[in-house]
């Protein structure tokens, strides 16, 4: 060759690279923009190396790309062992067009599409990788436009972007750009890949006039946290406890509480206990933790012991309400409670006589212990229509209601009720007189004594009696077991002051105890069309009147403090929401609160 033809060639690739000063100085301001990876790639070829850090595998980024003429971008190689790993690849770059420097980077002066190559040698092999480089022409753009215009990644996930340039008339060209990103790394060809930190990034896509951008929005989320490792098997629990429920209880004389036992592991957890032995003091405990209450007022223990631990349980018997002296005689309507808390208007009363079912009778007592209140339980009263067949009474009937309470449970907790004062009486037959029981004489003082004495079976300390006038329910024959009567009194039936000592004659002859009630609703003055104030307003049913706030007042005062509860037919919203009305039933209670109270027990 000679040095003729040497020099022609120099002058003709001087040529071919007047712009690559320029295009240097342009990529030198850019930086990483088009993301090299800081190798120089400029290793000598062949060389012993390790044989984990020999390349098997030699890949070029970007893969595929556009750039406009004369745009100078920047091609990585990397390699990848036989684990896969990423390791340090020395190639030789080659072109089919432009131009590629030894350390990457490629520009072109002509339009069209080539392929660039990269390629290493380990020993006598060699690994090759080719990309490929559309190369299109500068155009004057209005704006470009990056796609996809959002991202979500986690870590280490690669999303390809795209730039679109658009001309003044809308038509649509392809551009190259200079991509730029935050968060992570982004190639020449729009490959960006996510860093390690969560949160919001950009990519930005520009014109390689840097006159025009567009920008995509990146959300990096936090890596999904491996599984939690097995955990181990947990060491075999051991008892560390045992607990005896109820912690405390009150009983009256002779009767009874179940108690129980549970145990507590050395891990908090209840476990069952077996072989509890169980003692007691002031009564009997069976094996099986049923105590029964001796007959002496005072304090005493139920214990329970299994393997070597024990606790141990208070138990206080009392005698029955109204054997010592006591002040203050109960007040309240039928329905005072809503659910298990004292109706709208309700708070001068501290006693509700409501209708009971197996179901809430534990929640009713409960509650009212909780509240301070007391209960007249209308176990078997209620509509005579329950306890009919063909229109005749059927004891059948009542009997199968009255088993329905006999659980061990509802016993102890109305026992426990007596005891404590929360109950004071039972219901058993509502109106005996009435003629919807069947033929006169199907109902006899005699027949509602033996469902006293049936009631009074299951529920020893509760006293309990009908609900009927003292004076219109065979009054010259006397009940043996019923505790007590309700005598309702209405203005219709005389003078109230007569009728009350009636009831108390009555009661003193058969040796029961008498509670009275007033009927509010319908027992006023009987005045046509019940006008207001004269009358309290129309009553129930018609022609009766409801009682005027006086004589709630007047009836109350004088009927109360001479029985053993006083009880009125029944709440209603509006007759209680009435200013007048609150204040005569206030009335009533103080005087009732300041009154003995008796016992409604037979004496």
């Amino acid at each position: 060759m000679t040095y003729t033809f040497k020099l022609a060639r120099r002058l003709a690739v001087s040529r071919r690279f007047s712009m690559l000063p320029a295009i240097l100085l342009f990529a030198a301001c850019v930086g990483d923009a088009t993301a090299p990876d800081g190798s120089t790639n400029t290793q000598p070829l062949g060389g012993w190396r390790p044989r984990e850090a020999a390349p098997t595998a030699v890949s070029i980024n970007p893969s595929k790309v556009t750039i406009e003429t004369n745009q100078l971008i920047r091609f990585l190689a990397r390699g990848r062992n036989d684990a896969g790993d990423s390791v340090s690849a020395p190639v030789t770059w080659s072109a089919t067009g432009g131009t590629i420097l030894p350390d990457g980077r490629f520009s072109s002066a002509l339009l069209g599409t080539f392929m660039v190559t990269a390629t290493t040698t380990t020993g006598d092999d060699e690994r090759v990788d080719t990309s490929e480089v559309s190369v299109v022409r500068r155009r004057n753009l209005s704006s470009i436009s990056i796609s996809p215009e959002t991202a979500t990644l986690v870590p280490g996930v690669t999303q390809s972007f795209f730039a679109t340039g658009y001309l003044k008339d809308g038509r649509r060209v392809p551009v190259g750009a200079i991509w730029t990103a935050t968060g992570g790394t982004i190639d020449a060809g729009g490959t960006f890949t996510a860093a390690d930190t969560a949160g919001t990034y950009l990519v930005i896509a520009s014109s390689t006039t840097r006159s025009l951008a567009d920008t995509a929005i990146i959300t990096i989320t936090a890596p999904i946290p491996p599984p939690p490792p097995p955990l181990p098997a947990p060491p075999t629990p051991t008892l560390a406890s045992v607990t005896l429920r109820p912690g405390s209880a009150t009983l009256a004389p002779s009767t009874t509480r179940q108690f129980s036992v549970y145990g507590r592991t050395t891990e908090g957890d209840s476990v069952a206990v077996a072989s509890v032995v169980f003692a007691a003091t002031g009564g009997t405990v069976t094996p099986g933790g049923l105590y029964t209450a001796g007959t002496t007022a005072g304090t005493y223990r139920v214990i329970a012991s299994s393997s070597g631990l024990s606790d141990t349980s208070a138990v206080t018997i009392t005698q029955p309400l109204g054997s010592g002296p006591g002040v203050g005689v109960p007040f309240g309507p039928f329905g005072a409670w809503s659910s298990y808390t004292l109706k709208a208007n309700a708070e001068p009363f501290n006693l509700s006589h409501d209708a009971t079912t197996a179901s809430n009778i534990l929640t009713k007592i409960t509650e009212a212990r909780r509240q301070g209140l007391h209960l007249s339980l209308a176990i078997l009263g209620g509509a005579h229509t329950q306890y009919l067949t063909n229109g005749v009474f059927d004891k059948s009937k009542w009997t199968a209601r009255l088993q329905t309470f006999n659980t061990a449970t509802i016993r102890q907790a109305v026992a426990e009720g007596v005891s404590d004062g929360t109950v004071l009486i039972g219901n058993v037959m509502d109106e005996p007189f009435h003629p919807s029981w069947g033929p006169a004489g199907t109902l006899t003082k005699a027949r509602v004594d033996s469902m006293c004495a049936d009631v009074k079976a299951v529920f020893p300390t509760l006293p309990v009696g009908p609900t009927h006038d003292h004076r219109n329910f065979e009054p010259t024959k006397s009940y043996r077991v019923c505790d007590f009567i309700v005598s309702q009194y209405r203005y219709t039936k005389g003078d109230v002051t007569a009728f009350r000592d009636a009831g108390l004659a009555l009661a003193r002859r058969d040796g029961h105890a008498i509670a009275f009630s007033m009927n509010i609703m319908d027992g006023g003055y009987r005045v046509d069309g019940c006008p207001v104030p004269a009358t309290g307003g129309p009553g129930t049913y018609e022609p009766n009147c409801r009682m005027t706030a006086a004589q709630v007042r007047e009836y109350g005062r004088v009927l109360g403090p001479a029985g053993c509860v006083m009880l009125m037919w029944r709440y209603d919203d509006a007759f209680m929401a009435k200013s007048e009305n609150i204040q005569a039933f206030r009335d009533v209670a103080a005087t009732l609160a300041n009154a003995p109270r008796k016992s409604c027990a037979r004496s």
